[in-house]
C-alpha cells in the first residue's frame, strides 16, 4: 500500500535529518523542519489528511536550514513526492 510506503519514507527522512519519531521538540538549526515532519507523521497516523498535507507543505517551506545543497534538494524531492502521492490516493 502506497500510504505505508509514504510513512516509512517519512520515518527515514526524519532519521536522516537527525530527528526521532518520539514527538519531542528538536534542537538545532533544523528543529522546526523536524517538528513539521513529526507533525506530518502524526497527521498521517491519525488519518488527518488536511493536517498531514499542511505539515508536509510547512516542512517543504522549512528546508532552508539544510546547509548541504544536495541533501536539501533530495529532501525537497522526497517531500514533493510525499505530497504528490497523497494527492493521488485522495483523487
Amino acid at each position: 500500500m502506497q500510504e505505508d510506503k509514504d510513512l516509512i519514507r517519512l520515518d527515514e527522512l526524519i532519521a536522516e535529518l537527525g530527528g526521532t519519531v518520539t514527538g519531542s521538540h528538536t534542537a538545532g538549526p533544523c528543529g522546526l523542519l523536524l517538528e513539521h515532519l513529526n507533525a506530518a507523521r502524526r497527521g498521517r497516523l491519525g488519518s488527518m489528511r488536511a493536517e498531514y498535507v499542511a505539515s508536509l507543505k510547512q516542512a517543504t517551506d522549512s528546508i532552508a536550514c539544510i546547509l548541504d545543497k544536495g541533501v536539501r534538494a533530495e529532501t525537497k524531492k522526497v517531500l514533493l513526492r510525499l505530497l504528490d502521492s497523497r494527492r493521488a490516493v485522495v483523487a
